[in-house]
């Protein structure tokens, strides 16, 4: 027995390690934690809570009558407004208008879908930004930078083909 009382603190110490660990988390993990899953049963209610931020095409055209017959006549239709503009929440809240809704004018916002790249579909409108600009003698700022509205000078951003 005496070459056994390092066997019996380790086994001693490993107990205490395992009760307080087993207190400690008793205390760290939320009441609603597993109910429902591996998650916070608590975070559902939270994450409902906040108001949409997001409204979708019809709230747009709610007010919005011609950017909307303009949009839904031509290719973009299947853009939704907030895609190129801002989400609906930071333009209107409670049915009330808050701010301007901002709009991206830059051409690396069109860039987004129509820069030409290899992986997109052919059948697909593409184009090399700057080449495109310089084809048609509008937008360049510098060799190296387009001017804010370039691409709105030959295209309607609701029906491009316009």
């Amino acid at each position: 027995m005496e070459h056994t009382k390092h066997i019996i603190r380790a086994v001693l110490l490993l107990i205490v390690a395992a009760v307080s660990f087993v207190i400690i988390r008793h205390f760290l993990i939320p009441e609603t934690f597993g109910a429902y899953g591996h998650f916070r049963a608590a975070s559902v209610t939270e994450h409902a809570a906040p108001a949409p931020v997001h409204g979708g095409v019809e709230a747009c055209a709610d007010c919005h009558d011609e950017p909307s017959d303009v949009w839904s006549a031509g290719k973009h239709v299947t853009v939704s407004c907030e895609v190129c503009h801002a989400p609906l929440g930071v333009h209107v809240r409670d049915e009330e208008q808050v701010a301007a809704m901002p709009v991206d004018k830059t051409f690396r916002l069109c860039g987004r879908c129509h820069e030409r790249l290899v992986a997109r579909r052919t059948d697909f409108p593409q184009v090399v930004l700057r080449d495109h600009v310089r084809e048609n003698g509008v937008g360049l700022a510098t060799d190296d930078e387009m001017k804010e509205g370039v691409c709105l000078e030959c295209h309607n951003a609701h029906n491009p083909s316009e």
